[in-house]
C-alpha cells in the first residue's frame, strides 16, 4: 500500500468498511414434519426503514400449522390399510449458530380425525398425539441467482387411538355385539430426512421443492390380531410456497405433496429477534 496514492488508499478503505458493515441475510426457509418452514430469516426494518443489523440473529420462530397425509400401510400376509391422518401441531424453531444455518426444531400436537380403511373394515383414528424434534441445516445462503438449500432431519411419533367393533364395519365406537367396543391403540415412529431448495423473490413470496425419505415401526391390532407395519411409500416429494406478511412479521405457507405419502400442510408463524 505505500506505493498506493492516497485516493485509491482512501478508496480501498472504504470498501473494507462497508463489507464488514454490510448485513448478510439469509433468505432460506425449510420444511420439515408436517410441512412449512423452519425459518424463515426475512430482513426484519426498524421503525426508520432501515434493514436489521447482522448482529441481531433471530431468537425463536413459532409456528401453528396443519396437516393432512394419505398413505398405504403394509402389516405383513397380505394385510394393508390406507391411512388418513388430520393433525394440527405447534413447533418452535431456535437457531443454534449465530448465522441461524443450523436451528434445532421442537413441536407438537394432536391427531383431529383420519381413518384406516382396511377390506370392508373403516376405522376411525383420533384422538391422539403427535410429536416431533430435529435439526435444520442450511448449506446454501441463496445468494445471488443461486438457490438456498437446506438438509432436514426429525424424529416423529403419533399415538391415536383407533374405534372399530369385531365386525370392522362400525366407525361411531357403539358397542360390538357381544357389548364390548374396541379402541386399539394406533402408535407409529418414524426417522424423516429431508431436502429442501428454494428461492426468495423480492423479500416477500419464497416458492420451494423438498423430498423427504423415512421409515419406522407401526404397531396396531388389524382385525383383533396385534400387528406391526410400516408405510409403502416412505418418501415425499413436493413443493410448497411461504410469504413475508406485515413488514415480515408474519409468514404464511401452503404446501402439497403429490408423490409417496401424498398429503397438503398450511400454517403461519412468526419470527422473534
Amino acid at each position: 500500500m505505500a506505493s498506493c496514492s492516497p485516493k485509491l488508499r482512501l478508496f480501498a478503505g472504504l470498501l473494507g468498511s462497508l463489507t464488514v458493515a454490510a448485513p448478510r441475510f439469509a433468505f432460506a426457509c425449510g420444511a420439515a414434519y408436517p410441512g412449512g418452514p423452519v425459518m424463515c430469516d426475512f430482513p426484519r426494518k426498524d421503525a426508520a426503514g432501515n434493514a436489521r443489523a447482522a448482529s441481531r440473529p433471530p431468537v425463536a420462530r413459532l409456528s401453528l400449522s396443519y396437516a393432512s397425509t394419505s398413505t398405504t400401510l403394509l402389516f405383513g400376509e397380505g394385510r394393508r390399510a390406507d391411512l388418513t391422518r388430520h393433525a394440527v401441531f405447534g413447533s418452535a424453531q431456535i437457531p443454534l449458530a449465530r448465522d441461524g444455518a443450523l436451528s434445532l426444531q421442537i413441536g407438537a400436537g394432536g391427531i383431529v380425525g383420519g381413518e384406516l380403511v382396511h377390506g370392508a373394515a373403516r376405522d376411525t383414528l383420533g384422538p391422539g398425539f403427535a410429536a416431533s424434534t430435529g435439526l435444520a441445516w442450511r448449506v446454501a445462503d441463496g445468494r445471488g441467482a443461486l438457490p438456498f438449500v437446506q438438509l432436514t432431519g426429525t424424529l416423529g411419533v403419533t399415538h391415536a387411538l383407533t374405534r372399530t367393533d369385531h365386525r370392522g364395519t362400525r366407525t361411531d365406537g357403539a358397542p360390538s355385539p357381544d357389548g364390548r367396543a374396541d379402541t386399539p391403540r394406533f402408535t407409529a415412529l418414524d426417522v424423516r430426512l429431508g431436502a429442501v431448495a428454494g428461492k426468495t423473490l423480492a423479500e416477500i413470496v419464497t416458492p420451494y421443492v423438498t423430498a423427504r425419505a423415512f421409515g419406522g415401526p407401526i404397531a396396531w391390532r388389524f382385525d383383533g390380531a396385534s400387528v406391526t407395519g410400516t408405510d409403502l411409500y416412505k418418501y415425499q416429494l413436493g413443493g410448497g410456497v411461504a410469504l413475508s406478511l406485515a413488514n415480515h412479521k408474519f409468514d404464511v405457507f401452503a404446501e402439497g405433496i403429490a408423490f409417496g405419502e401424498r398429503g397438503i400442510a398450511a400454517g403461519v408463524g412468526t419470527t422473534f429477534f
